[in-house]
């Protein structure tokens, strides 16, 4: 099978490997699709290196077909279609077994360096547990099962924000998953949604899917502004941060309502300057959210019924030999992609 392998900053190397085997409760993978995602760049670009060291195989946003199963596996056959949760649980820690498997103590995830040195699915074949897959609806494609991940993630930062019906939400950050976000904001009955980005081009694909006011964030003090005067002078009663730059908590923190909350999803930086003052004084909680759960589920039953759109979010395609092309125009200066899948079959 074809491999893309990371060897160095900016370079892949695609090679030729034997097909794995299916292990005792594991399947066989035919990957379809690979999502390139934020946290694979920064290693790409030789920033946080240790993430993905040189030598592993990247991606953890999958979908495809079953092409075998191993011994004990009763739950999937050949020819079954499925995505990938590659968040792999220990299932016996406390966060497991109260169902909080994304806060698993010992959880590791695949095409990921970081605790455990383990191949992703930019290649042909994948051999997973079979508790990380989930069936994928006969109408929703490859590309968008491959979403399950960065969609995940939407459904959970809006629970854990707890928005309700006529909230007004703002979103921080127009990439993919705040994208999904303000899809998912609006069907847990937020009242207004807007959008808040440095790039005009995001924001016009934000209101494609179903923003109801976009704001350019270059000048703070004027998106500051702008979200008061959209809110009687009070803030939106839930933001979520889906950049994660001190410059977008300062102005999620100063644009929150008072008593309200800022759910903390992104982390472009993992030192920040922070409002402290003004978030005690303004009772503001402050929420953080990583990964998903029982999101999985819902995410591809709300694909398969048509509420959540992914076509504006997915916006590169690229056969597994172009890789580096499909890296490279992600991080264009002022480029226009948004999410790249990676197509190895």
């Amino acid at each position: 099978m074809k491999c893309a392998v990371f060897k160095e900053p900016y370079n892949f190397e695609i090679v030729n490997r034997d097909i794995p085997l299916a292990g005792k409760g594991q399947v066989l993978v035919k990957i379809m699709a690979a999502g390139i995602c934020g946290s694979d760049i920064s290693p790409y670009t030789g920033r946080d290196i240790q993430r993905r060291q040189p030598g592993i195989i990247m991606g953890h946003e999958a979908a495809g077909i079953v092409e075998s199963v191993g011994e004990g596996v009763t739950a999937w056959k050949k020819g079954d279609r499925v995505a990938v949760n590659p968040q792999i649980y220990c299932e016996k820690c406390i966060y497991c077994r109260t169902g909080a498997y994304n806060l698993c103590d010992n959880m590791f995830l695949i095409g990921s360096s970081k605790r455990v040195f383990l191949d992703g699915a930019m290649c042909q074949y994948l051999c997973i547990s079979d508790k990380q897959l989930l069936s994928l609806p006969g109408n929703v494609g490859y590309n968008e099962g491959a979403m399950l991940d960065p969609a995940g993630n939407a459904f959970r930062v809006v629970r854990c924000g707890g928005v309700g019906v006529g909230d007004t939400v703002a979103v921080m950050g127009c990439g993919a998953i705040g994208l999904i976000a303000i899809q998912t904001a609006r069907i847990a009955g937020a009242g207004k949604v807007i959008a808040v980005s440095r790039s005009d081009r995001k924001l016009g694909i934000a209101g494609e899917v179903g923003a109801d006011v976009c704001i350019n964030s270059g000048d703070a003090a004027s998106a500051e502004r702008r979200i008061k005067s959209l809110t009687n002078g009070k803030g939106a009663d839930v933001i979520i941060d889906a950049a994660g730059f001190a410059d977008t908590y300062a102005l999620a923190v100063k644009s929150c309502k008072k008593g309200g909350a800022v759910v903390a999803l992104g982390y472009g930086s993992t030192h920040i300057n922070f409002p402290l003052t003004e978030l005690i004084f303004k009772e503001i909680r402050l929420i953080g959210s990583t990964g998903f759960a029982a999101e999985g589920e819902m995410v591809l039953e709300y694909l398969s019924k048509g509420l959540i759109k992914l076509d504006k979010i997915i916006t590169g395609r690229f056969p597994l030999e172009d890789i580096k092309k499909g890296f490279d125009k992600l991080i264009e200066p002022g480029g226009s992609e948004i999410k790249v899948i990676i197509n190895p079959n």
